[in-house]
């Protein structure tokens, strides 16, 4: 089924319930196509999308460059300790036996080795220790001689040898003189002494450094990535221009060749309604008038008139009125034209003005034209009320008759061969994403209730 019934309306006297057979989706509604917005919406879009682009990208630099910022820092510090730190050493610098006189001797000379980087700047603390945490030299005097346990890290860069960095917490006693300098980072490289035992040298450096080359790096991205969004852009518009308009002469193209296509159907279908009225029905409607002046020939006269009746309702068939030009009344008349052959009366109920599109008001024709003959030809209706209502943005079409009615469930049968059902009717909501709602029951006839965006610009 295509729709659903909450209850079997039957005989039982009670309104048929509405089953839905077209639900209105605004997706298949072809309404007039805002080009400038969607120029703007594209652009916009380009902007937002470009700008997050080149925003996360930035943000991303930035994790890169600081990254990069500290493993430069883990590099020169690695450099000054093998470059300056260790031709310094002596190996009474770490000897407990040494004098006094000999230990600060080797300290003096790291003194000398290192004046540059402390009056330079480059770091704020420098320190030399043991294996057991013992603290041989530092740029701060205090704290040589004092222990301190060695961290996990720094325990395993004296095995292997290796240098890294960290931003230091500054948490522990040993870093009481390096408290006030803000956020630095901690270096460290193993060094050996002439006889080979392996000391740790620590170098703390500003960390505003690292966040100072990871900003130029970080500025530099950010310039690259905008630029690129905004050539991108200043391709993209005149490109996206070209392309709107190129869409819109295609369109306005299409409309045309179809505007021609109908304007020969509607020409040609003039030229045969033409044609039957300056020819056959005059003929045979002045034959009919001959006849029925004698007797003897009243009852072919009866005849003839009754095929000029139904020549002339042919000729309305062939010739509809347009609802653009002759008014939507006019239209719908003409599309009960053929029921009202048929002897069934039918009434139209539609205002003075409908404000809709010509192609709303050509599938409220089609509509009505479909329903209103379906009900003479099968549902032995002896009226038919149609109504036209614009219902805020929709136009509502009502198709009401007396006929026999039927059982909803039949819509799932297969189509007998020439009898199209109900696929006409649901086309033209489907067309236009529209709602069709059906109410029916046996001998309660049958309802038909076509809406319609009334804006809708082209009906397939």
């Amino acid at each position: 089924m295509h729709g659903q019934r909450s209850s079997d309306s039957g005989n039982s006297g009670t309104p048929p319930e509405p089953l839905v057979l077209v639900a209105a989706d605004p997706r298949r509604r072809t309404g007039r196509t805002p080009w400038r917005r969607v120029l703007v919406g594209v652009v916009l879009a380009a902007l937002v999308g470009g700008a997050a682009v080149a925003t996360v990208g930035t943000l991303v630099s930035q994790r890169v460059a600081e990254s990069f910022a500290v493993r430069d820092a883990t590099a020169d510090t690695a450099a000054l300790a093998r470059i300056v730190v260790e031709p310094a050493l002596t190996d009474t610098v770490a000897d407990p036996a040494a004098s006094a006189t000999d230990r600060a001797a080797a300290r003096a000379r790291l003194d000398d080795a290192l004046a540059g980087q402390v009056s330079a700047g480059s770091t704020v603390r420098m320190k030399l220790w043991s294996a057991d945490g013992t603290v041989l030299w530092s740029d701060e005097p205090r704290l040589v001689g004092e222990r301190f346990p060695l961290s996990d890290e720094d325990l395993e860069a004296l095995r292997t040898d290796r240098s890294d960095a960290e931003v230091s917490e500054l948490e522990g006693a040993e870093n009481r003189y390096e408290r006030g300098h803000g956020p630095l980072l901690e270096a460290y490289q193993a060094v050996h002494t002439p006889s080979g035992e392996a000391l740790l040298f620590e170098a703390y450096r500003p960390y505003g450094d690292v966040l100072a080359r990871a900003a130029d790096l970080r500025g530099a991205f950010a310039a690259l990535a905008f630029g690129t969004v905004g050539v991108v852009l200043v391709l993209l518009v005149p490109l996206l221009l070209w392309l709107l308009v190129r869409i819109r002469s295609g369109q306005r193209q299409r409309e045309r060749l179809l505007g021609r296509a109908l304007d020969a159907e509607v020409a040609e279908r003039r030229r045969l309604a033409r044609e039957l009225h300056d020819g056959p029905v005059q003929d045979v409607a002045g034959l009919a008038l001959s006849l029925g002046s004698v007797p003897e020939t009243r009852a072919a006269a009866t005849t003839l008139r009754a095929a000029v009746s139904s020549l002339r309702t042919s000729m309305s068939t062939i010739r509809p009125a347009a609802p653009e030009r002759d008014g939507l009344r006019a239209a719908l008349d003409d599309a009960c034209a053929r029921a009202r052959g048929a002897g069934t009366m039918t009434v139209v109920d539609v205002p003075d003005t409908v404000a809709a599109s010509p192609a709303a008001m050509t599938a409220a024709v089609r509509f009505v034209r479909e329903a209103v003959w379906n009900a003479a030809q099968h549902a032995r209706a002896t009226r038919i009320d149609v109504r036209v209502r614009v219902d805020g943005p929709d136009v509502r079409v009502t198709v009401a008759d007396d006929g026999t009615g039927f059982e909803p469930d039949l819509l799932d049968a297969p189509s007998r061969p020439g009898h199209l059902g109900t696929t006409l009717l649901r086309e033209v909501a489907e067309d236009t994403g529209g709602a069709l709602v059906l109410r029916t029951a046996p001998g309660a006839g049958t309802t038909w209730q076509l809406t319609v965006p009334a804006e809708t610009e082209a009906l397939r």
